[in-house]
């Protein structure tokens, strides 16, 4: 059995040696390379489909690196615009809160700090809300004013935890006011997109175009408020009035910070 296995081993190798030399001097080497070529181009291509397999799995890995490190500094990007915002609200309320120190000493205890979050105009006039209400001690006929004392309105309805308002340029608001520095007075009237009206002022009151109109104190709205400036004056001698129209101080005041003057102290 032992001399049959060498035997096989020894035909073998004469086999080989036989196939090299035919295959070097009779078919110089091709079957040699043939061989080589067939077994070096698959572990080539395997090789390169591992490889690029590879750069594959590292891109993806990378890739969700990547997110991470964006959604991290998508946090604290945020983070950073609410502190910004903060800071900027907590600067607005200081310049606020010091511009209406004057109005406050004016009125002293009967002053309430809010704010307008709703300003729309509908088919039967303006829709403004105010964020107090009876629980913060405001009611109806309460005055609404900038911290720079411009007349906004008045509190036309107040509710546990909200208010609403009625402003100057509503058709059903009224106030008793004059040119200031001047007995020229009348009642100026809400005309919703036109402004207001400054009406019972005759012919012969002296009135011109950039006048500035308080409130005048002789009803419940305090004086010295500003209404507005005089726009428009039309004057016709055939006419007891003129005809004057103002522009509203409160023109910008749409949302934002408001002061309310309570009419009840309390």
């Amino acid at each position: 059995m032992k001399h049959s296995f060498l035997k096989t081993i020894l035909i073998l190798f004469i086999l080989v040696i036989v196939a090299m030399a035919v295959d070097r001097y009779f078919f110089d080497r091709r079957i040699n390379n043939f061989g080589t070529t067939a077994v070096q181009r698959p572990a080539s291509y395997l090789f390169l489909r591992m490889e690029s397999a590879g750069f594959f799995f590292r891109g993806l890995a990378g890739f969700k690196n990547t997110i991470t490190e964006n959604e991290g500094l998508k946090k604290e990007n945020f983070s950073l615009l609410s502190r910004l915002a903060d800071y900027k609200d907590l600067k607005s309320e200081n310049d606020f809160l010091r511009s209406a120190l004057n109005i406050s000493s004016r009125f002293k205890n009967r002053i309430v700090y809010a704010n307008i979050y709703q300003f729309q105009l509908g088919a039967d006039g303006y829709d403004v809300l105010i964020n107090e209400g009876t629980g913060g001690g405001i009611s109806e006929g309460d005055i609404i004013i900038t911290e720079e004392g411009v007349l906004v309105g008045l509190i036309e309805e107040a509710r546990e935890n909200f208010s609403r308002a009625l402003v100057v340029s509503d058709t059903n608001f009224s106030v008793t006011a004059k040119v200031l520095d001047s007995d020229t007075a009348g009642i100026v009237r809400g005309a919703l997109a036109q402004g207001l009206y400054f009406d019972l002022i005759v012919q012969s009151d002296t009135i011109k175009e950039g006048d500035v109109v308080v409130s005048s104190g002789t009803d419940l709205v305090p004086p010295a408020l500003i209404v507005g400036t005089v726009s428009y004056v039309e004057t016709n001698e055939t006419n007891l009035f003129k005809k004057v129209k103002i522009k509203p101080a409160m023109g910008e005041v749409k949302i934002g910070r408001v002061l309310i003057i309570r009419t009840v102290a309390q």
